[in-house]
């Protein structure tokens, strides 16, 4: 299939051009994405530079989200797909501002974030966090839990992560833990001895490991996501402005057909991921948000 996603171009105005064309920007503010799409085709993904769900390889934005967009073009009339790469804790604040049209950087659905976004339904099954530690495992980290109760062990994750609530339901205080803007900020840290444990989403940790430059840490296995004596179950989708919800079932619709038909497993599986990764457990966002849904 032809690659749409390309790098956004960036323009630079004087203050003369932005005054000639100022008339123009409430009434491109004021469109849904499905009147923009119609408009002229296009769309801006925002992503956070993190394998397999959103990266960048050649200019290029690649992974599974940015993979299931290009399929889901031609049903969804997008003729390009230009992409913002940006810290994880911009991603949502970007969607509002209108800076991108699409959350497709593997976030997960949650009740804090749902009055702020419209989730599609989840992508493939579900996901849990996991946890990078020095090799070995010296601390033996296998729960939130045993990284709350060991008072030496210093904690990392990103910040606007959804582990910082597991973590802190587990008991972590907020003194161990610190908190990056990006995953090669924080696997620096480790590496360079200034924390014991990185949480992040298991996909993120297998790219991470996949990397022969790296070495000295590995994945904690087993590793149980439990807090507050609860399983945590998170689930991956795009994110849409609440005001793209129609946009949001054109795409739900899509990516059901694709589910059916093998596409979504075929890219599922491009990552490392297995057949069970990429199966659906029927879950839907309404679900998950509830009232909150949009």
């Amino acid at each position: 299939m032809r690659n749409l996603v390309t790098r956004r171009n960036v323009m630079i105005f004087g203050a003369g051009a932005w005054l000639a064309i100022a008339g123009i920007v409430p009434l491109a503010a004021a469109q849904t994405l499905e009147e923009k799409v119609s408009t002229d085709g296009k769309i801006t993904i925002g992503i956070y530079n993190t394998w397999p769900w959103g990266f960048t390889e050649d200019g290029k934005a690649k992974g599974v989200g940015p993979e299931l967009l290009e399929a889901s073009a031609e049903a969804l009339k997008i003729k390009s797909i230009d992409f913002q790469v940006m810290d994880f804790g911009a991603l949502i604040p970007s969607l509002q501002s209108r800076r991108i049209d699409i959350i497709a950087g593997g976030m997960y659905i949650k009740a804090k974030r749902c009055p702020q976004v419209a989730f599609s339904d989840p992508i493939g099954g579900p996901e849990g966090n996991t946890a990078l530690v020095k090799t070995g495992n010296p601390l033996n980290i296998h729960t939130y839990e045993d990284m709350a109760k060991n008072p030496n062990a210093r904690i990392s994750n990103l910040r606007s992560a959804a582990s910082t609530e597991y973590l802190s339901a587990a008991g972590v205080p907020k003194d161990r833990l610190q908190q990056y803007p990006d995953k090669d900020a924080a696997v620096a840290a480790l590496l360079a001895d200034r924390i014991d444990a990185l949480v992040l989403d298991t996909g993120t940790v297998v790219g991470i490991l996949k990397d022969n430059q790296i070495s000295g840490i590995e994945r904690a296995v087993p590793f149980k996501e439990n807090a507050g004596g609860h399983e945590i179950i998170n689930y991956n989708a795009l994110a849409f402005r609440p005001e793209d919800a129609a946009f949001r079932d054109l795409f739900n619709k899509r990516l059901a057909e694709l589910t059916a038909d093998g596409t979504v497993e075929k890219i599922f599986l491009k990552y490392g991921y297995t057949k069970d990764d990429a199966t659906p457990t029927g879950a839907i966002a309404k679900d998950v948000c509830g009232a909150d849904y949009h």
